[in-house]
Order: C-alpha cells, then sequence, then structure tokens
C-alpha cells in the first residue's frame, strides 16, 4: 500500500495535517511536486518531505524557485511575488535537494508526474487533455495501469471507472484502464474544498485500489503564517474558499 500527495506549495499545517492522516499500512508516500511556492512555509515543507524520505517528482514552482533563470513572466503577479520571496527564505540544503528531482518517476504499475504524461507542465483539464495523454500511455507505457498527476489542484479520475468499490472516495481500477488520477492537492486545494486530499493506493492482480482521504487542517494559522510573512493577501484568502 502507498499514498499519493502533491501539490503542498509550503502549506505546514495542511502537511503535518496529512502525514498524521496516513495510515501506518502504507509503506512509500510519493510526491507529485510542488512542494513549495504560495504558503509561507517552504523549508519546513521541505525539510519534512526529505525527512519521511518521500519519493518525490519536481513540480514548476519547484524548478521557478530554483532556477534563477526562469523568466516569471509565465506566472501570474501573485505568483511570481510568491515565487521571489521563496527564494529569498529557502536554504541552500533545501535548493539543492529540489534541484535533485526528477520530473518524473515509475513504479510497477504506476507512473508519477506532476503536470501529464507528455509535459510536466501541462494542465489536465477537459477531456481531450486526459484523453490525450491516455492514449500515450497505452503507446508508450503498456504497463502502466495508473498514472497520478497533479498541477491542478483539482481532484480527478479519467476515464470515470465503471462503479466505486464502497462510495464515492474509493475506486476500483481494473479493466477499461489505464487510468489517469489527481489525488488533489495538500497545501491549496482548488475544487472548492477547503481541506487537504491524497490518496492512499493499494495494487491488487487485478488492477488498483485507490481511496481518497479528506484531511482537515488548522487554515486560520496557515493563513496568519502566509499574512505575517507579508505574500499577497489572496494566497491567505483562498484556503478559506478552496479557489
Amino acid at each position: 500500500m502507498y499514498a499519493v500527495i502533491s501539490d503542498i506549495h509550503g502549506n505546514l499545517e495542511a502537511l503535518e495535517a496529512v502525514l498524521r492522516d496516513v495510515p501506518d499500512e502504507v509503506e512509500t508516500v510519493y510526491c507529485l511536486g510542488d512542494i513549495i511556492g504560495y504558503g509561507a512555509s517552504p523549508n519546513e515543507c521541505c525539510d519534512l518531505v526529505r525527512e519521511a524520505g518521500m519519493p518525490s517528482i519536481s513540480g514548476n514552482h519547484d524548478l521557478a524557485v530554483t532556477d534563477l533563470s526562469t523568466n516569471l513572466a509565465w506566472f501570474n503577479p501573485i505568483a511570481a511575488a510568491a515565487v521571489e520571496w521563496t527564494r529569498e527564505q529557502l536554504t541552500e540544503e533545501n535548493a539543492r535537494f529540489l534541484r535533485g528531482l526528477s520530473r518524473m518517476m515509475q513504479k510497477e504499475g504506476a507512473l508519477f508526474v506532476h503536470g501529464s504524461v507528455r509535459d510536466p507542465d501541462e494542465y489536465i483539464i477537459n477531456t481531450a487533455s486526459a484523453s490525450e495523454n491516455l492514449a500515450i500511455l497505452r503507446e508508450q507505457y503498456p504497463n502502466v495501469r495508473v498514472c497520478f498527476f497533479g498541477h491542478t489542484h483539482v481532484k480527478a479520475v479519467a476515464p470515470s471507472p465503471n462503479g466505486p468499490a464502497t462510495g464515492s472516495r474509493s475506486l476500483d481500477l481494473g479493466e477499461g484502464g489505464p487510468y489517469l488520477v489527481n489525488p488533489g492537492s495538500v497545501g491549496q486545494p482548488r475544487d472548492g474544498d477547503t481541506f487537504a486530499s491524497y490518496v492512499v493506493a493499494e495494487d491488487a492482480r487485478e488492477g488498483t485500489r485507490v481511496a481518497y482521504r479528506f484531511v482537515e487542517y488548522d487554515v486560520e494559522k496557515a493563513q496568519a503564517r502566509i499574512r505575517a510573512a507579508g505574500l499577497p493577501g489572496m494566497l491567505a484568502d483562498r484556503l478559506a474558499h478552496g479557489r
């Protein structure tokens, strides 16, 4: 059994709550990137990910903060301000850690990407992009049953499986795959939910069973950190709305 988290974005309160929630049966927690950016605790989040020994990949914010040649014009003004603030705060040890991350990783039956199979910075936001990436999975990764992706901060599964195993939070991904699974965001959800979300997965001979887990955390404390750091106020405000 393993867990998959994504898009922590420097939110220490959310990350700590998720790690406390991870079941004892979970052997490995995989991280899909964007450990930093937006939130006020980049070093603390990097430290937790490193200390937990999480296999991790790099997200676009991880790259933007550690690669000073990154053109911040690709980011909206609030995101760019957060990148610049995080650059000033990040320790060299954590910068080296982030620079050493790959953009994709794979285990038996599963692929882990930040944005998509074909482009680590692509947003899978509609049926067309999902279908195109599923076609690439079938052609280039025939042994992959599930590709976990992040970047959008929105929980999603494609294609929709033919029947949840035990309610809407648990899915049996067997026949009809491969599947794309977005665990949602730990630190900055954008699907209208204020809780941190992640998934727990268990491989079986016939497929993979994936269960979403929703975790309440101290949103007000995370907001207070952001405001005290002098980051744009919108980054604090949005945590209360999940947008």
